[in-house]
This record gives structure tokens, C-alpha cells and sequence, in this order.
């Protein structure tokens, strides 16, 4: 793939759409630690804090997650069966996916553990509540940015725990696309329509655009239902609603036969 292409990723199934979330939640922590921003970092630990132990409307993810390492396995042993000139790369792959879903299984408790028993995540998730109006609502945001100092020991503590879980995750984001060609495709007058095939089993949409493209604010919608969907550019402008592109969007388009 081009470095000039971004990838955006849309998920067909709720194991993709699981993995795709959880994927996403972490990238967000990793990157507030980055930039030393508390509330950014707590808004993603409690993402990530839902979907691994299924809070509010979330269930856990991690049954999602393994059966999706499983089906990479069996995708890339099928193709080791077509292509025997691959076999031992692809067994060498199937040997890595375990490895990495191994992480996961002895990562996730640990990192569980973490999550329920952090005072900081308990006391930010009451302020969102607007719970606790005299206690930790009003205190939080006063203190943050001094319980941060020290060069965010607390979130780099959490990092530990979860960085086999990352790790895994973005192996997983490389497999599902390392075998699949980019189609160049164009949005005439900013829409297209995309038809998927029951034989196919398409678990996954990434639709690539430029990063100029991106800047200017140009962005993919998709909208429809299993076997046909709905492709829609808008662009977003600083203080105005978005609004659809009427011109030819070019786009490339990859279709990850992974459900």
C-alpha cells in the first residue's frame, strides 16, 4: 500500500465490527499517553475498559477476537492448500496468529484486573454519570493534570498490560489485509455502490483515499446491508455541516474475505 493512502476501515460482521473498535480504542490510549492529554487517555481507558469486560450496552469482546484469529488460521491454511509454493510461509503465519491469540487469552485477566480495581477510571466514569455531586465529579477535573505528572506513570503502567494485547491486534490488522489486492475504483458525482457475493464471505470494507484527500475534509460513508453496499463521499468544512461531493471521488477498495 501506498504511504500516501489511508486506509478506513468499515466491518460487515460483529466480529470485524468488535475487532475493528477494540483496535481503534487502543490506538486512542496510546496516542493520549503520547501527548500527555488525562481526559483524552481516560475517555479511550474506558472504551477499552466496556469492551473487555462488557459494560453498559458493550458484551466483552474477546470471544470475538479469538474466533476471529481462529478464521485468519483456517483462511491461510486453506490457501497453503491452493498455493503449495506458500506453504511454509503461510504455516509460519498460521504459527504467529496462534502466538498472538495465546497473548490475548493470558493478557486480558490481567489487564481486567486493572480496569475494574483503577480509582481514576472509577471516579471519571462517575463524573460522566453525574454521579456523585459532592465527591469525585467535581474533584476530578481539578486535579487531573497533577495526578498525571510524572510523565504518566499510570497510563504506562496499563500499557504494559496491554501492549501483548495490541501487539495482537495489530497483527491481526496486518493479516487480514497482507493477501488482498487494492481495486481502484471512482465515485461518480461522490457515490458508488459495492456488490458483495454470498461466496465471497466479505467480512470487511477498507476504502483508501489520499491523504490530501483527507485534509481537505473528504471522507467515506457506507450505508446498506450484507450483499450490496452504499458508498458516499462527504466533506467536512471547519464550522459548516457536512456536506456531500458531487464531483468523480477516485478511491481504491479492498474487500477482506475474512467474516
Amino acid at each position: 500500500m501506498s504511504q500516501d493512502i489511508v486506509p478506513i476501515a468499515f466491518a460487515i460482521t460483529p466480529r470485524v465490527q468488535s475487532f475493528i473498535e477494540l483496535r481503534d480504542a487502543m490506538r486512542c490510549l496510546i496516542q493520549a499517553m503520547h501527548d500527555h492529554s488525562p481526559y483524552a487517555w481516560l475517555a479511550a481507558e474506558k472504551e477499552v475498559h466496556d469492551m473487555l469486560l462488557g459494560e453498559g450496552n458493550k458484551k466483552p469482546v474477546t470471544p470475538n477476537i479469538l474466533s476471529l484469529f481462529s478464521s485468519m488460521s483456517r483462511h491461510f491454511k486453506n490457501l497453503a492448500a491452493k498455493h503449495p509454493e506458500f506453504e511454509a510461509n503461510l504455516k509460519q503465519a498460521c504459527e504467529s496468529i496462534e502466538e498472538h491469540a495465546e497473548h490475548i487469552r493470558t493478557s486480558v485477566p490481567l489487564a481486567a484486573d486493572f480496569l475494574t480495581s483503577d480509582a481514576w477510571l472509577t471516579a471519571y466514569i462517575d463524573t460522566i454519570r453525574k454521579q456523585d455531586a459532592l465527591g469525585h465529579k467535581l474533584a476530578l477535573p481539578q486535579v487531573i493534570q497533577i495526578l498525571w505528572n510524572g510523565d504518566g506513570q499510570h497510563a504506562k503502567q496499563l500499557y504494559l498490560l496491554l501492549e501483548p494485547i495490541i501487539q495482537a491486534l495489530e497483527h491481526l490488522n496486518h493479516m487480514l489485509h497482507a493477501h488482498v489486492p487494492w481495486e481502484q475504483r471512482l465515485a461518480e458525482s461522490g457515490a458508488d455502490q459495492i456488490t458483495l457475493h454470498a461466496q465471497d464471505d466479505i467480512g470487511l470494507l477498507i476504502i483508501g483515499l489520499p491523504q490530501a484527500d483527507i485534509a481537505q475534509g473528504i471522507l467515506p460513508n457506507c450505508s446498506g446491508f450484507r450483499s450490496i453496499i452504499r458508498l458516499r463521499f462527504s466533506q467536512w468544512k471547519v464550522g459548516q455541516v457536512a456536506q456531500d461531493v458531487t464531483f468523480n471521488q477516485p478511491y481504491s477498495l479492498m474487500m477482506v474475505p475474512i467474516s
